[in-house]
């Protein structure tokens, strides 16, 4: 009985780390398509005063957009931890 427990949560553990892989590519993919990701967790929209910031948190990782007064875009995608490289730039 007891294996046969052990056993089951082995494969549920399996399971959730190939769908949570799968989600994480799927949106990777999707992101380099400026593309916003397939769940949203926490969305928000930042005003700054030379644009628009857009982030779009999901389980672990992150999509972000900055749109600038002359309707420049730049996107990323990346850990959900970790501040990139616009956020420090911005202050956001």
């Amino acid at each position: 009985m007891k294996k046969t427990i052990i056993f089951i949560l082995k494969i549920v553990i399996i399971v959730v780390i190939v769908a949570w892989i799968a989600l994480f590519v799927f949106d990777y993919f999707r992101a380099t398509n400026g593309t916003k990701p397939t769940i949203c967790l926490k969305e928000e929209t930042i005003e700054v005063e030379n644009g628009t910031y857009y982030r779009c948190t999901s389980f672990g990782y992150k999509y972000y957009e900055y749109v600038d007064n002359d309707q420049n875009t730049s996107y990323g995608f990346g850990a959900a931890f970790i501040k990139n490289d616009l956020e420090k730039e911005l202050g956001v």
